[in-house]
């Protein structure tokens, strides 16, 4: 276990990759670091992979907070600082998203390249539930069939014991939390962000996602004809466990192109169907 202290508080976080320019891993409102073990492994030949846990998740800092998006962009900050990291690429889910945009639009000088997945850009309109309701579908403790269980255990990851610590750090988190994280996310509208960030955006949908609206990929295409938006048909909310062979192909694509959108490549159709695009 790797950590450090921020605002005297522990930050957990773990590295994979000792070369390569440096690329931060967000995870989203549940879960935690771990979720993204298998695209750093993947990535790592080239790349410096580090994911941390938010305070709240995983095994940092578990004290009373704001769980904002506010505090955790802060947090994302201060982690670069602390590990010298002058400028970074980064690959946010969902929450993990929201914060790099809104952090490469307040400091566009730290950040080169943006890959969001699954990610609320307008959370009212992204999320059309109160989070009292969210929690609900996502925790049902009463309900053994709630959509995060089901979802979780239908998701192929080939070493099952990720799989079963990506659960296990769900479970224990605290549903306040949770609750904090997502009124937050309720109340944040990221378009005037999206309208001034400069760095390169590729924002990643999936077709079959229960949790954040696939509509917010339509409205990217309508009002930032600038960015990059992909919907990836047959996954669901994790799109980098259900389909990883496209997932950290379209992400090492992305990393290494020079401003030119990302394309189906020849090879990924003798696995994986051109049709799993739009």
């Amino acid at each position: 276990m790797s950590a450090i202290h921020l605002n005297n508080r522990l930050v957990h976080y773990e590295m994979v990759g000792r070369r390569g320019p440096p690329i931060v891993f967000l995870h989203s409102w549940l879960g935690s670091w771990r979720y993204w073990l298998p695209t750093m492994d993947y990535i790592s030949e080239r790349n410096r992979a580090y994911a941390l846990d938010f305070w709240g998740f995983g095994e940092s800092d578990r004290r009373e907070s704001d769980y904002s998006l506010t505090e955790y962009t802060e947090m994302l900050l201060g982690f670069m600082d602390n590990m010298g990291l002058t400028r970074v690429n980064v690959a946010g889910h969902g929450l993990g998203g929201m914060i790099a945009i809104r952090a490469a639009n307040e400091h566009p000088e730290r950040f080169g390249k943006i890959m969001t997945v699954n990610t609320p850009i307008h959370g009212a309109q992204a999320i059309s539930v109160r989070p009292g309701a969210l929690l609900s579908r996502l925790f049902g403790r009463s309900n053994p069939t709630n959509i995060w269980s089901k979802m979780m255990r239908q998701i192929d990851v080939d070493d099952p014991q990720i799989k079963e610590e990506i659960i296990e750090d769900t479970d224990s988190l605290s549903e306040q939390v949770v609750e904090r994280v997502v009124a937050s996310i309720l109340k944040t509208d990221l378009r005037p962000d999206l309208a001034r960030i400069e760095s390169p955006v590729l924002a990643v949908y999936s077709e079959n996602d229960s949790i954040v609206s696939r509509d917010q990929a339509d409205l990217l295409r309508d009002e930032y004809r600038s960015l990059q938006v992909l919907k990836m048909r047959r996954s669901n909310h994790f799109p980098f466990l259900d389909q990883p062979n496209v997932f950290n192909r379209l992400l090492l694509d992305f990393l290494a192109s020079e401003g030119t959108p990302v394309e189906i490549k020849a090879e990924w159709r003798r696995r994986v169907s051109q049709f799993d695009y739009m």
